[in-house]
């Protein structure tokens, strides 16, 4: 999900940070923030072109993560303009290319979601807002949609949710706007988010936000990718221009302390290749679990505190390009097709990042009908419809874009691996999925 801050974009140049011989963290602002990976030139990851567009100069940003030995905070080094990410419609409208409840599988995760956040928090407050909303998937399954609030800046999406029955704003949210509803509204019991928090720039204006809407005994439930399962997966295809932050409990903790908020519970979560799921309240409002606490310990079992697990990481990193490499080279001397399945933003960065092309994969095959007919950003592969996939039977090899919807992606492609297809993924590493 897309989700930025316009006063940020017109008031604060973080890339100027760069040009400090030591690098300054964006959460603790101290120069204590080393880089441990760096990818080079990278285009936008959802900036698809169009046929006449092609021969025209990509904007393209220097993508490096770096960690800060201070607050403990991963980051990307640079942050990329605000409007290099916006597609605006005709009435200026922000659109984004995702609908959510194209996934089955999502839609049963954020339903659970919902539920346990009714069960375990909704008593004598029922009032819920859920930042970055999309189209509703998960407000829909709360037992009373009166008391829910989508806050959706991508126009296109939140008219799917309107069109449900779910109020939704069209704004992006700051300390500003939560001062407001809460003003109007009165205070919420719970502010849910998911893929939303890590792309947030100004994201001390967002916690100022998330304290003024809610009640005393209010919750702020997350949910994003988590950076252990990063580094154990070598998924560095979670690392792109809309993720600027690359969470630890330990990170969180130290970020939300600033705000006068602690983490009382977590729950490791199997999307998108690994997430946590972060529960917190102002500071004694509920009691720490046990297993927050183990979650805690087995980061400084881990070291995810320290430097080294990211140093190893940048290497695994480099080996596990050179082996997709070496794998598909190997296809295309033996006469094979190969093909990509889903234009995904982690899709775009394996391209980028691997040196694959239209040379390598034929087309790249993807169901959301506004990336069909275009190409992919940086390498230029053509991105089809499914219908054409599912018709060409020459294909031997296809290439998971969205790695982390394997299980569904081939619970649904019984024909394509029944004719003999195979599908290859990259991560943990390189390799055919049996």
């Amino acid at each position: 999900m897309i989700y930025y801050h316009k006063f940020f974009k017109e008031n604060f140049d973080f890339n100027s940070m760069q040009d400090k011989q030591g690098l300054e963290c964006k959460i603790c602002h101290n120069e204590t923030l080393k880089k441990f990976i760096d990818f080079g030139q990278m285009p936008v990851a959802n900036a698809f072109l169009k046929k006449e567009d092609l021969d025209k100069q990509e904007f393209t940003y220097h993508m490096a993560v770096g960690f800060c030995e201070d607050c403990k905070m991963a980051q990307l080094t640079e942050v990329v303009p605000y409007d290099k990410y916006i597609i605006p419609d005709v009435n200026s409208k922000t659109n984004y290319a995702f609908f959510s409840s194209t996934s089955a599988f999502m839609g049963k995760h954020f339903a659970e979601m919902a539920r346990e956040t009714e069960e375990r928090f909704l008593n004598d407050n029922k009032k819920v807002i859920e930042i970055g909303s999309n189209d509703g998937i998960m407000l829909q399954a709360f037992s009373d949609r009166k008391k829910v609030l989508g806050i959706e800046p991508s126009n296109n999406v939140a008219q799917v949710a309107i069109g449900k029955g779910i109020e939704t704003l069209t704004e992006f949210f700051s300390e500003k706007l939560a001062r407001k509803i809460a003003s109007e509204r009165g205070r919420v019991r719970a502010v849910l988010s998911t893929n939303v928090f890590l792309n947030i720039i100004d994201i001390h204006d967002f916690m100022k936000g998330i304290d003024a809407l809610l009640d005393n005994k209010g919750v702020f439930v997350t949910e994003d990718p988590y950076i252990g399962e990063i580094l154990k997966q070598n998924s560095y295809d979670q690392v792109y221009d809309e993720h600027i932050w690359y969470f630890s409990l330990n990170s969180l903790s130290n970020l939300f302390a600033t705000h006068g908020f602690e983490i009382f519970d977590a729950e490791k979560q199997e999307v998108h290749g690994g997430s946590m799921r972060v529960y917190s309240a102002r500071k004694g409002a509920y009691r720490q679990t046990d297993r927050v606490l183990e979650l805690f310990d087995q980061e400084y079992e881990n070291k995810i505190t320290e430097m080294s697990p990211y140093i190893s990481f940048a290497k695994d990193v480099e080996r596990n390009r050179d082996e997709l490499v070496d794998l598909l080279k190997n296809f295309k001397s033996q006469g094979k097709r190969i093909v990509g399945y889903a234009a995904a933003s982690k899709g775009t960065i394996v391209q980028n990042y691997c040196g694959i092309g239209p040379d390598v994969l034929d087309y790249i095959s993807d169901s959301t009908p506004a990336k069909q007919g275009l190409y992919t950003p940086g390498k230029h592969i053509p991105v089809v419809s499914p219908d054409i996939f599912h018709n060409d039977k020459t294909v031997d090899y296809a290439l998971l874009g969205a790695w982390n919807h394997a299980r569904e992606i081939i619970g649904k492609e019984h024909d394509f691996l029944r004719r003999g297809g195979k599908f290859i993924t990259h991560l943990p590493n390189p390799r055919i999925l049996e």
